[in-house]
C-alpha cells in the first residue's frame, strides 16, 4: 500500500509539474478529478501556490481561497508506523516560469477509514487466517495423516515418477520455449518501467534512482561526483515550425550525441521533455567544464533531419556532490537555478552553482513576491515627466514613468525592478495597470482642460500576450479615451527582434487611430530604412546622442543626420535627456520637434504636472 501510495503521489507530482510548467492549469482540475477517482486511498487533493493560495482543488465542497494542511508529513516520512495516523501527505512541486522556480504544494488528503479497514482485512488474511490455517493442518496431521494419507501419497509418488521419466522431449522443449517468452515479457517489462521510449536512456524514474544511489555512496564512502542538467534552448521553434515528429527525431538524435560523449562510468537520463540529467563520476570542477563545453561546442553543428537543416543549442547547469549539496531535493533545486542562469546569461553556456547565484535567485525570488504584494496593496504608482515642443515652448505631451513606493525601503524607480518584470514576472498585469491608470489620469486631465498627449512605455512579452489587444480597447472604451491622444512606446529592440509579430500588432492598433514611438533610438539597429515601412510616427533620441552636444556647439553629424533623415521620411523627433541650455539652442538650430529631460522638468506626480503645466502657459 504504501509504496503504491508513492509511487501514485510522484506520478501526480511530476505531471501537475508539467501542466503546470505548460501554463495548462485549466486542465489541472480535470487531472486531479480523475486521480481521485482512481485511487481509493485518496480522499482529495489540493494544489497551493507558496503562500498558501488554492491553485486547484479536487474538492467540489471546498470554497477558500487558501488552504492550509497543519497535520501534514512529507512524502518521504510516510511509513508504516504512521500510514493508519496521518490525514494527508504533502509534496513540494517546483515549476519554471519564465526562468525563475516558483514553489508549489501539492496536499494529498488520505481516506483513513480505507485505509485503517484494509489493514485490518491484510491482518486477518496475511497472519490470523494462516496462523488457524496452521493449526488446523497439525491437529489434523497428527490426527489422520500418518495413518490414512501419508503412505497412499508414497504409493501415488512412485507412479508419477515413472509417468515423468516416460514424457515426450516435445513437451519439454515446449515448457522451456515458454519459460523462455515469460523472461523476454519481463525483460520488456523492465525496459519499458526504467527506459526512455524514445531514446532509450534512463527515464527519469530511473535517473533519480540513480542519482539517489549515488548520494547515499558519497556519504557513506566520501567521495563526490557531479550533476549536469542540460536543456535545449528554443526547443518549442523547433516544434512549431517542423512538427512534434521532426522534434523528437531531434531528440533522438541528441541524446544519441549525449551518450556518445559520456564515459562508461556516468549516467544519463531523459527527465522528459528536452530536458536531461548527466550524472558524471570523480572529476573535478575544471574537467567537467570541459567535457559539458564539448558538448555545446559539438551541438552547434546542425542536424540534418529528413532534409531539414535544424541548429539547436543547449543551456547546462552543474553541481558538485557533496559541496554543492548532498540530498536529492538540494541538488536538484541548485542544479535547476543553474540552468536557468545559463539561459539568463545568453543561452548556449554552462554555469556552475555556486552560493552567490543560490542567494541572487533567492533575491529574485523574494523580489517577485514583493512586486505581487505591491500590485495587490497599490503600491504603484505614476509619474509623467512633460515633453516641450521646442518651437512654441508649450507642453504638448506627458510620458508616464512607474514608481514604486514600497513601505520600507521608500521611491523605487524604474531601472531597479522593470529589468526584472521584463523577464516575466507580472509583465502583463503591470503592464495593463499602467496603461489603465494613464488613461484614467488622462480623462481627469481633460476634466481641468488639460489636453495633451499620454506617451506609455508598452512591453514586448505584454504585447505578445494572447489578449492583449481585447484588454487595451477595453481600457480605452472604459474612459472614453481618445485613442489619438494615446502613444505607445516601443524599443528598437522589441521592433526589430520581434518584427513580424510586432508589425502585425501595431498595424492593427495604427488602423484604430493610435500612433507610436520608437524609445531610445541609436541604442540598437539605428536604422531609419526600417521605419519607413512601419506606423512609427516619432523617435526619441537617446540621450547618449545629446551628451555629444557640446557648449561652443560643434556638429554632432550623425545627430544632424538622423533628425534629417527622419524629417525626409515623415517621422518628428524629440531629443531625451536634455539637460542644458545649450543642447536646447543647438537642438533647436538643427530642427528637432521636441525636448524632454531635466532641463525643463523631472518626473511629477499628477498634481504637480498640473501645477507646473499652467506655469508654462500652456492651458
Amino acid at each position: 500500500m504504501i509504496e503504491n501510495l508513492r509511487e501514485s503521489v510522484s506520478e501526480m507530482k511530476f505531471d501537475i509539474r508539467i501542466i503546470v510548467n505548460n501554463q495548462e492549469t485549466l486542465n489541472l482540475k480535470a487531472y486531479l478529478d480523475r486521480q481521485k477517482a482512481g485511487s481509493r486511498m485518496i480522499k482529495e487533493i489540493y494544489v497551493v501556490k507558496e503562500d498558501g493560495t488554492l491553485l486547484r482543488t479536487s474538492d467540489y465542497l471546498y470554497e477558500k481561497e487558501y488552504f492550509k494542511e497543519e497535520n501534514a508529513v512529507h512524502l518521504r516520512q510516510l511509513s508504516i508506523e504512521n500510514i493508519s495516523d496521518i490525514d494527508s501527505i504533502r509534496s513540494d512541486i517546483n515549476v519554471i516560469d519564465h526562468d525563475k522556480v516558483v514553489h508549489y504544494i501539492m496536499y494529498v488528503k488520505l481516506d483513513n477509514q480505507y485505509i485503517v479497514k484494509s489493514v485490518q482485512q491484510r491482518i486477518g488474511v496475511q497472519i490470523i487466517y494462516p496462523l488457524l490455517f496452521f493449526i488446523g493442518i497439525v491437529i489434523f496431521y497428527l490426527l489422520y495423516i500418518k495413518r490414512l494419507i501419508i503412505k497412499p501419497i508414497m504409493i501415488v509418488d512412485d507412479f508419477l515418477r515413472g509417468i515423468v521419466q516416460r514424457i515426450p522431449k516435445f513437451y519439454i522443449l515446449e515448457f522451456n520455449h515458454l519459460s523462455q517468452n515469460l523472461q523476454n515479457n519481463l525483460k520488456e517489462l523492465k525496459e519499458l518501467a526504467y527506459f526512455d521510449t524514445l531514446t532509450k536512456i534512463y527515464n527519469r524514474k530511473a535517473i533519480e534512482e540513480i542519482l539517489e544511489k549515488r548520494i547515499n555512496e558519497v556519504k557513506r564512502n566520501k567521495g563526490s561526483f557531479a550533476v549536469a542538467m542540460i536543456d535545449l534552448d528554443h526547443f518549442k521553434k523547433v516544434n512549431d515550425s517542423y512538427g512534434h515528429h521532426i522534434g523528437d527525431l531531434l531528440i533522438k538524435e541528441v541524446a544519441e550525441v549525449l551518450q556518445s560523449e559520456i564515459r562508461i562510468t556516468d549516467d544519463i537520463g531523459r527527465l522528459g521533455g528536452d530536458e536531461f540529467l548527466i550524472i558524471i563520476d570523480c572529476m573535478d570542477r575544471a574537467d567537467i567544464s570541459v567535457r559539458l563545453q564539448r558538448i555545446i561546442q559539438k551541438l552547434k553543428e546542425p542536424f540534418i533531419i529528413e532534409g531539414n537543416h535544424i541548429n539547436i543549442g543547449m543551456s547546462i547547469g552543474a553541481v558538485m556532490c557533496p559541496e554543492d549539496g548532498n540530498e536529492m531535493i538540494t541538488l536538484r533545486r541548485h542544479v535547476d537555478m543553474a540552468m536557468y542562469q545559463a539561459k539568463h546569461e545568453g543561452r548556449n553556456r554552462v554555469v556552475f552553482f555556486s552560493k552567490e547565484l543560490g542567494m541572487k535567485i533567492e533575491s529574485d525570488i523574494q523580489l517577485e513576491r514583493d512586486i505581487r504584494h505591491a500590485l495587490e496593496h497599490n503600491e504603484f504608482r505614476l509619474n509623467y515627466q512633460p515633453i516641450i515642443e521646442i518651437k512654441s515652448g508649450k507642453v504638448v505631451a506627458v510620458e508616464a514613468l512607474i514608481r514604486w513606493e514600497h513601505p520600507e525601503k521608500g521611491t523605487i524607480y524604474p531601472n531597479e525592478f522593470i529589468p526584472f518584470v521584463e523577464k516575466g514576472c507580472c509583465v502583463k498585469e503591470i503592464g495593463v495597470w499602467v496603461f489603465d491608470t494613464a488613461c484614467n489620469q488622462q480623462r481627469e486631465w481633460l476634466k481641468r482642460g488639460i489636453d495633451i498627449n499620454m506617451s506609455i512605455n508598452l512591453s514586448v512579452k505584454h504585447m505578445h500576450s494572447s489578449n492583449f489587444y481585447d484588454v487595451m480597447n477595453a481600457i480605452i472604451k472604459k474612459y472614453d479615451t481618445d485613442i489619438k491622444k494615446i502613444s505607445l512606446e516601443i524599443t528598437e529592440y522589441t521592433l526589430m527582434e520581434y518584427r513580424e509579430t510586432t508589425m502585425a500588432v501595431l498595424n492593427t492598433m495604427q488602423h484604430d487611430g493610435m500612433t507610436f514611438r520608437l524609445d531610445d533610438f541609436g541604442t540598437g539597429y539605428s536604422s531609419l530604412t526600417y521605419l519607413k515601412d512601419t506606423p512609427i510616427s516619432s523617435i526619441k533620441i537617446d540621450k547618449s546622442f545629446i551628451d555629444a552636444i557640446t557648449p561652443d556647439k560643434k556638429p554632432v553629424h550623425l545627430l544632424n543626420a538622423i533628425i534629417n533623415l527622419s524629417h525626409a521620411i515623415d517621422v518628428t523627433t524629440i531629443a531625451e535627456g536634455v539637460e542644458e541650455a545649450y543642447q536646447v539652442e543647438y537642438l533647436r538650430e538643427i530642427g528637432c520637434d521636441m525636448i524632454q529631460g531635466f532641463y525643463y522638468s523631472e518626473a511629477l506626480n499628477s498634481e504637480a504636472f498640473e501645477s507646473y503645466y499652467g506655469s508654462m502657459g500652456s492651458v
